[in-house]
């Protein structure tokens, strides 16, 4: 591959991609085995309720912040060194939440979390841009897609069986422990580089050029990733509304992420299909602005779930090309600044979506998804608009 060491190729794609793989699932696991029972347990050691919010814009926060920050110092310092940095303080970060402090030290912890996260994934995307050829990155981001929706499916069933067996502390064990294998993982498979890339940085006069050319794909990025900070707020609310219980309720975070493995894959095998990713983003928006709609019209729980399939299918289509357009012709060393803000421009957007959808929840739990569809659908339009002349360069 150009600009990266000659490396070994298993089943097409050079060895380092596949530890990034094994490392985001493994990083994303870690992550969501926490989330089911992160506020009973940080209540039951003092945590009060009314500050839960506190907690999660945190984290949100420093994300966005630090996410542009370090994906240009990947380029800098290179894509292992924030990789490594990155897993070792979310290990850090998670088994922080089993020391005996003051209830306020978890809210540090969760931003340390943060700031490990907004290490590792900008790095890792960049990487993919780094060692995949150009017309193999679909496949490639629609790989990273499912590793991510992998970590999300698995890592709150093992946090959850790890909670009912040994308390509400042991899935900050099993957290604790994934990162760190994430940790050695890392060190053993991602090359080192003393920077970035094998090439010499453009200056700053060229970075902000290149930067502000990709807007679009940012504006798409903050209304699609923008819906998770909605789902986050909502969903449970919703779904409970339609007369669903709590096993049914966790049923259907599965039942979303499941397909995603399959259709993600499917979904980077189209995106490779270069003159056609600007029309399959627009389809992928479009269609899963339509199971927004569908949502709110819904009066079923199952149907509702039946039709996250159909969304988690829309969801393939963007993604992959979505990831693999932003990065078009993007000098190699430039990747991790791209990346960097093009995951701060969703990390925004699910921020201030899952604020937007709280003040709307009183009024009936799929109020939110009204929002969400405008947003998305107003965006599509609005983009389609400027992309058939526009091309970055």
């Amino acid at each position: 591959m150009a600009g990266v060491p000659s490396q070994r190729l298993v089943r097409g794609y050079p060895a380092a991609f596949w530890g990034a793989l094994a490392a985001i699932l493994i990083v994303q696991t870690g992550f969501g085995a926490i989330l089911p029972l992160l506020p009973q347990f940080v209540h039951q050691r003092g945590f009060p309720l009314r500050d839960m919010g506190v907690m999660a814009a945190s984290y949100a926060a420093v994300s966005f912040v630090a996410q542009a920050w370090l994906g240009s110092m990947a380029d800098r310092l290179g894509r292992k060194r924030l990789m490594v940095l990155g897993s070792l303080l979310e290990a850090c970060g998670t088994a922080g939440f089993l020391l005996r402090l003051q209830p306020w030290w978890y809210i540090g912890f969760r931003i340390m979390q943060g700031l490990g996260s907004a290490a590792v994934i900008p790095a890792a995307n960049a990487l993919v841009a780094d060692l995949v050829a150009a017309d193999r990155r679909g496949r490639a981001y629609g790989l990273m897609a499912a590793a991510t929706s992998a970590g999300f499916a698995l890592g709150p069933m093992l946090g959850g069986v790890a909670g009912a067996a040994s308390g509400l502390a042991a899935p900050f064990v099993v957290g604790t422990v994934l990162n760190l294998m994430a940790f050695f993982l890392t060190l053993m498979m991602i090359p080192g580089q003393g920077r970035g890339s094998l090439h010499t940085p453009l200056p700053k006069a060229q970075v902000v050029p290149l930067l502000a050319r990709r807007w679009p794909y940012f504006l798409v990025m903050f209304a699609w990733m923008g819906l998770n900070g909605m789902y986050d707020t909502a969903w449970s609310l919703y779904i409970q509304s339609l007369g669903a219980g709590k096993w049914l309720i966790g049923v259907s975070f599965t039942l979303f992420s499941l397909p995603l493995l399959l259709f993600n894959v499917a979904g980077g095998r189209i995106a490779d299909r270069k003159a056609r990713r600007h029309a399959v983003i627009l389809a992928g928006t479009g269609l899963q602005a339509l199971t927004l709609v569908a949502y709110v019209l819904s009066h079923s729980a199952w149907l509702s779930i039946g039709v996250s399939v159909i969304e988690a299918a829309a969801m393939s289509l963007t993604g992959p090309a979505l990831s693999a357009a932003v990065m078009e012709r993007v000098p190699i060393s430039q990747n991790g600044a791209v990346q960097g803000w093009y995951q701060a421009s969703g990390t925004l957007g699910a921020t201030l979506l899952a604020l937007a959808s709280g003040p709307l929840l009183p009024g009936h739990p799929s109020h939110p998804f009204v929002l969400g569809a405008v947003v998305l659908f107003a965006t599509s339009l609005g983009v389609a608009g400027l992309w058939r002349p526009w091309r970055p360069t």
